[in-house]
């Protein structure tokens, strides 16, 4: 008697449990205000390895004063926004955002773009560290020692280890030393540092010689080291997805991640982006070869040593603007914007590795503008992280948390 009481009671706790758990479900997206003011934009997201989420952006005060922020998500809310860095001379472009990267336990970088000169293209990547977790900021610097008044940019980061970081930019500088020498090539090249917590240059290398002038470029670490990706520009101008990696203490040669040969004149601004997660390496990028705009992706799962037959994702209106990431299970989830009927929508979707493809998961609608920018994701748990341009009377920042199962629908 007193067995089967106590069996029923057990259950029915169980069942209250149940329900109770069942009672408060999940919003596949839920919208995270955003404390930003005087025409926030160009946010970028970055997760640390503890988990702790950090948001930047730029504001600008009157086309005068820009000021680089940034705000760290806790219980679910944005933090009151703390000043990184401000200038008065600073190069501020929809395409090229600046961004935060944390390297061990304390140690933050992040970077904006200062103007070296009056002429429109004259600018300098300028790196500032922090070892209290954004608290203070030491003294901003240049990555690059060239010291010529040409474009410097489309910036990416990654740890190497808790006490240094890599950090790969475009670089003009071939166009100056081309006006004074009949051998150098006028052409944009692509160029890294590894730099140290005391912002000290240890490395400078040339990656490539001849890139796309102002295509974003992207880093991702994998088991065997860093992997960079950025489109390439060859001879005949074919402008496709390359990488190098660094390996053994050594950069390898310039290899094409794919051969589009999407042959174009200028530079379609749209960049690669890169995610790895123990062995497993995810591409994705845009091509309009063949007059046919596509978005694809591409997996390795031998750290980017070889990488499989790419998946096509195509709509006469995607537009690119593309971002990443891995999942623990070798899948990937991409974010893309489309344009429809004068509006651009942001769009999730999961690519597993045998060809499957969700259908988009619309985030949001934004202006069909060049000022609503390239939409930045992280991943933690079981979601993902959305940050985007808000494109109205003025610029604002948005951003969301989507459920990655909603996503897989």
């Amino acid at each position: 008697m007193h067995k089967q009481f106590l069996t029923l009671f057990g259950v029915g706790i169980l069942l209250l449990s149940i329900y109770a758990c069942k009672s408060e479900p999940v919003e596949a997206v839920s919208f995270l205000s955003v404390p930003t003011g005087f025409n926030g934009s160009e946010p970028s997201l970055h997760k640390t390895d503890n988990g702790t989420i950090y948001l930047s952006w730029i504001e600008n005060i009157e086309d005068t004063v820009s000021y680089l922020k940034f705000s760290k998500l806790i219980d679910k809310q944005w933090s009151v926004p703390k000043t990184i860095a401000k200038g008065n001379n600073w190069f501020v472009n929809w395409a090229d955002f600046p961004s935060i990267t944390s390297f061990g336990n304390s140690n933050l970088s992040a970077h904006y773009l200062e103007k070296s000169a009056d002429d429109t293209y004259a600018y300098d990547v300028k790196l500032i560290q922090s070892t209290d977790k954004g608290e203070t900021w030491n003294e901003a610097f240049k990555p690059h020692s060239d010291n010529t008044n040409t474009e410097h940019g489309f910036v990416s980061k990654v740890a190497i280890d808790n006490n240094s970081y890599l950090s790969v930019w475009l670089d003009g500088r071939q166009n100056a030393y081309a006006e004074t020498d009949s051998t150098i090539v006028a052409q944009m090249t692509l160029r890294s540092a590894f730099i140290n917590d005391r912002g000290e240059i240890i490395e400078e290398h040339l990656l490539d010689n001849r890139v796309c002038d102002c295509c974003q470029t992207d880093v991702a670490m994998t088991a065997e080291g860093p992997i960079v990706v950025y489109r390439n520009r060859s001879d005949e101008e074919m402008r496709d997805t390359y990488y190098v990696k660094h390996v053994n203490g050594s950069w390898t040669e310039p290899k094409p991640i794919f051969n589009d040969n999407w042959k174009i004149a200028g530079c379609p601004v749209n960049g690669p982006a890169v995610s790895a997660k123990n062995n497993v390496v995810a591409v994705t990028w845009f091509t309009i070869a063949d007059n046919a705009p596509k978005v694809k992706v591409v997996f390795s799962n031998d750290n980017g040593n070889t990488f499989g037959t790419p998946i096509t994702i195509a709509t006469e209106t995607i537009m690119g603007r593309l971002d990443i990431e891995l999942l623990d299970d070798g899948s990937a989830i991409v974010s893309s914007m489309d344009s429809k009927e004068g509006e651009s929508l942001i769009l999730l979707q999961h690519i597993k590795q045998d060809g499957t493809i969700s259908e988009p998961f619309q985030v949001s609608e934004t202006a069909n503008s060049r000022s609503s920018g390239f939409p930045r994701m992280i991943l933690k748990d079981d979601a993902v992280y959305l940050a985007w341009t808000s494109v109205g009377e003025t610029l604002n920042v948005q951003s969301a948390k989507i459920m990655i199962d909603a996503i897989k629908e």
